[in-house]
Order: C-alpha cells, then sequence, then structure tokens
C-alpha cells in the first residue's frame, strides 16, 4: 500500500496538467492496485493455512484441492464473460460488484463449518473475483491513456508481485497466531477501504456497441473446464478407470466440441477461434499453464511439505517461501526491459529453462528439514517465473493485430487462470499417486488387519498431515510408520518435480520453436 501510494505521488508531481488528476486518477490506480494485490495474494496465502483448515475441518486431500480449485475455477471460466458485462453494464459498476461479492463471501468463508461449504463459498468468491478484474483492468485502461497507460499498467503488475510475495509470510503469521480463518477476514477492511473511498472516485464508462454476452460460449466452455478438473482431482481416489472419472472426461471432451461448434456460430464469439491456427499465439498460451504447473503449484504443495515434513509452524513455511516469490516480485520489470534487445522468445525459454533446473535441484534436496538446503533451488525457480512474467503479457497481446487485443488479453487472462488451476491439480494428482501406490509398500501388510483406514492414512500423508496419519496407526507401530510416511511423502513430491522439470523444459523447446518474431498474426 505505502508504495502505491508513492508511485502515485510522483506520477501526479510528473503530470500536474489538470487538477483532475489528482481525484480521479489517483483513485482509480489505487483502487484498482489494492484491489489486484489481494487477488493473487489469495493463493499463497490459503496454501500456507491449508494443513489447518484441513484438521479442523476433518478435510481429505481431495476436498481440500477444492478449496483452492473451485476458486480458480470460476474466476478463470467467467473472465472472459466478465469483460463483455463489463463493456455492458459499465466497468465502474463491475469493479464495485465484483469488490462487494468478493468482501461478503470473504466473510462467509471465514465461518465455514465445512470443508464442502468452504469450496462452494470459495467458488462464488471466485466469480466476484473475475467481476472485480475485469473491471479493474477496464476502469485503468480507460482512465490512463497515452504516456500515463504504461506506468499504470507497470504499478498493477506490481501489485500482483505484491501480493505474492506477501501471500505465504501473511497467511502463515495470521494462521500461527489468529487461526486460518482470519487469512480470510484480511481481505474485509481492504475491501471496504477501496469501496468508501477510492470507487466514489473513479469515473464509470461502458462501451456503447456492446450488446450481449456469449451466454453459449460461456456454459461450455465453463462446463468443459469444470469436467476436466473434476478428472483429475478425483482420478487419484477414485482410480482412473472408474465411471466418474472416465464420464468426466468423456463429459470434458464433448462439451469442448459443443464449445467450438455455439463460438463458430457467434456474430461476437467469446474465443476468436481464429487465433488458434497462428502458432505464435498457441505458443503464447503455453506460457500460463505451464506456469501453472512449475510455479503455481509450488505455491500450495511446498508449504505443506515445510509444515507436514520439516515440522515448520505456518510462520516459518511462509518465510521460507520468501526466496522463491521475491523474484517474481522486482524482476518483471527488468525482463520487459531486456526484451527490448533480446528476442522475447528467448527469455521465456530461459525462465522455463530455470523453472525447469530449479525443480531438479529441489528435487534433489527433497527429504532434508533444513531450510537452507531449499534455498538455492526456490531463487532459481523463482527468477524463471519472474522471467516469464515479466514479458509473456505483453508478448501476447503485441502478436495479436490491435483491433483484437482486448480479446487476446482475454484470452491470455482466461488460460493464466485455467493453467492454474490444471497446474494445480495436475501436480495434485500424481502426488496422491505416488503416495497411494508407494505408501502400502512401505507399512507393515497387517496394519489393514487391524483396521487402518489406508485410504484415510493416504489422504493424512497427501495434504502434509503426517502427525494425523500416525495418530490413525496402533502405538507400536507408529515410529516405523512416521519413517514410511515421511519417505512416501517425500517420493511423491520428487515425482511431481520431476514431471513438473519436464513440463517446463517441453514448454521452451516449444517456445523456441512456435514463438517467432516474423510469425506475427495475420488480419482476417
Amino acid at each position: 500500500m505505502v508504495l502505491v501510494l508513492f508511485q502515485t505521488h510522483n506520477m501526479a508531481v510528473s503530470h500536474p496538467q489538470d487538477s483532475i488528476w489528482s481525484v480521479y486518477h489517483r483513485a482509480t490506480l489505487i483502487g484498482v492496485c489494492l484491489a489486484c494485490a489481494i487477488l493473487p495474494l489469495d493463493i499463497p496465502i490459503i496454501g500456507v493455512a491449508l494443513e489447518s483448515i484441513g484438521q479442523e475441518l476433518k478435510a481429505n486431500f481431495a476436498q481440500l484441492e477444492w478449496v483452492i480449485n473451485a476458486y480458480n475455477l470460476t474466476f478463470g471460466a467467467f473472465l472472459l464473460a466478465g469483460g463483455g458485462l463489463a463493456d455492458l453494464v459499465g466497468r465502474r459498476r463491475m469493479f464495485r460488484v465484483g469488490m462487494i461479492i468478493f468482501v461478503v463471501l470473504s466473510l462467509l468463508c471465514a465461518f465455514a463449518k465445512s470443508a464442502l461449504m468452504l469450496a462452494l463459498f470459495r467458488a462464488v468468491q471466485g466469480i466476484g473475483a473475475t467481476f472485480l478484474f475485469s473491471g479493474a483492468t477496464a476502469v485503468l485502461a480507460n482512465e490512463f491513456r497515452d504516456d500515463l497507460r504504461p506506468p499504470a499498467f507497470g504499478m498493477l503488475g506490481s501489485s500482483f508481485g505484491i501480493g505474492l510475495v506477501l501471500g505465504p509470510v501473511l497467511g502463515g503469521v495470521l494462521t500461527s497466531t489468529l487461526g486460518w480463518r482470519w487469512t480470510f477476514l484480511i481481505n474485509i477492511p481492504v475491501g471496504f477501504a477501496i469501496l468508501w473511498l477510492a470507487v466514489p472516485r473513479m469515473r464509470e464508462s461502458r462501451n456503447p456497441d456492446a450488446s450481449y454476452v456469449d451466454w453459449s460460449g460461456l456454459f461450455t466452455f465453463t462446463t468443459s473446464l469444470f469436467l476436466l478438473i473434476l478428472a483429475l482431482l478425483e482420478g487419484p481416489h477414485l482410480e482412473w478407470a472408474h465411471p466418474v472419472v472416465q464420464g468426466s472426461l468423456a463429459g470434458f471432451l464433448i462439451f469442448i466440441g459443443l464449445f467450438v461448434v455455439a463460438e463458430r456460430r457467434q456474430q461476437r464469439a467469446m474465443f476468436d477461434l481464429e487465433l488458434f491456427r497462428n502458432p505464435v499465439f498457441v505458443g503464447m498460451l503455453i506460457l500460463p499453464i505451464t506456469l501453472g504447473f512449475g510455479y503455481v503449484a509450488l505455491l500450495v504443495y511446498l508449504p505443506l511439505y515445510f509444515q507436514g515434513i520439516a515440522g515448520y509452524a505456518p510462520w516459518q513455511a511462509g518465510l521460507v517461501m520468501l526466496p522463491m516469490n521475491f523474484p517474481v516480485f522486482f524482476l518483471p520489470p527488468l525482463s520487459a526491459q531486456l526484451s527490448l534487445r533480446v528476442q522475447p522468445r528467448k527469455l521465456l525459454a530461459t525462465g522455463f529453462i530455470c523453472i525447469g533446473l530449479g525443480g531438479l535441484w529441489m528435487r534433489l534436496v527433497a527429504g532434508s528439514t533444513d531450510w537452507k538446503a531449499f534455498v538455492g533451488c526456490l531463487v532459481v525457480v523463482g527468477i524463471g517465473a519472474g522471467i516469464v512474467n515479466g514479458i509473456m503479457d505483453n508478448v501476447a497481446v503485441s502478436m495479436a493485430p490491435s483491433e483484437r487485443s482486448g480479446m487476446a488479453t482475454g484470452m491470455f487472462n482466461t488460460m493464466r487462470l485455467v493453467g492454474d488451476a490444471v497446474g494445480f491439480a495436475g501436480a495434485g494428482a500424481i502426488l496422491i499417486s505416488v503416495i497411494q501406490i508407494v505408501l502400502p509398500q512401505l507399512v507393515d501388510p497387517k496394519l489393514g488387519a487391524v483396521g487402518v483406514p489406508m485410504s484415510e492414512v493416504a489422504n493424512q500423508v497427501a495434504r502434509g498431515d503426517i502427525s494425523g496419519a500416525v495418530a490413525l496407526v496402533p502405538l507400536t507401530e507408529q515410529t516405523a510408520f512416521l519413517n514410511a510416511a515421511i519417505g512416501t511423502y517425500t517420493a511423491g513430491l520428487q515425482a511431481t518435480l520431476a514431471v513438473l522439470a519436464v513440463i517446463c523444459f517441453i514448454a521452451a523447446a516449444l517456445v523456441l520453436i512456435l514463438v517467432r518474431p516474423t510469425a506475427a498474426l495475420q488480419k482476417n
């Protein structure tokens, strides 16, 4: 917040051309930047609190995954529709409605009595986040034009970095001192301050040509995404051959096909499918999906490791994550400047190679309880993520014709959130699958005969609740089981990191092949 106030003061001094700037411009920038700082904050802050949530609400690993993915799912699925609604009903109105929904649902999440209730509240909160983010970027773009726009959007990018840096530490401190429910309550005073001080001083704007929302595209896209996430989350628990999992995958393919048909019939389609014919744009869509696997998933699973295996308190786990998150805050402006001299595709490939190498290095030190062993690999992953974050948005938009830049931005941001959801669910599927395979091989087979629920034990281990899993085992077997559980979780994390590294290396190669500077998108 201090950074935002300082930067807006400097911008006002540099551009004192009219007195209106001090009212409308400053209110818009502060309100939008604060709002866009708490949106990414919700991913790492909940990741640190996840073990405490699971223990208090007695939630298994799949239910905890839905606490994260319910938010990501609705946020990503409704993002393009949110942009259309903002043009139709007014950008400031959409921003205000989104903030109200986000604040009210934060309060409801704080008082949730079960994992199912929390996941449902998070899903509605994700819709509020969609409205909030869609209105925020549109309001900012309308208010800041010409030479004022680049520094304004630079501040917006820094706001996301602030959220990622503060999330683990703030989540750890709140969970350790006041309890996990305060990770949601912290949104309320910030939201009220924005609604009271900033929103009344923002100017309303809308697109006079906007006439309707692509509801058919929205329904088919959201349904297909939901079924894909459902299959990834339930596959390890129900087994991949289970009718629910198979039906979800089949439904995903069906609704994706219906989505393509619906979009081809629309005059103002939510997705311009013609863009997918260009290899550059396809290459750019690989970026957010890969980042979801290689970086965002680690924001959740590493705190579980540091708390469950290393025995750290939530606030300590949050501090350990700083070496990975801090580069994401300060590197994007530097990589953006460097992209003026070095081909962006080379920088993007370098970023993914860094994430992959950091993941492989982390795989080697997994099993250690000394935080110092992780500092180097966390920094390397953070450097890679910072490089990619600094240039991928600009490259994605610049590859599209100017008349399609808005749609290209919406599609790219949607894929960013879809990548977060799919990356998190995919990494979780690998982790729980390995644990379910390895754990029975390491523990005494007689445990099942004495009534120990092995599926529940595996779920406890997967979410990092080693002590809770040990408590389910007879006293005479607890020491041996503890060693087996730690070894199993470590093996699952190592397998997950290896897959994430391979994905990042493949993405680096694809970016070098597809994202060529001469292959600009052509107008129809």
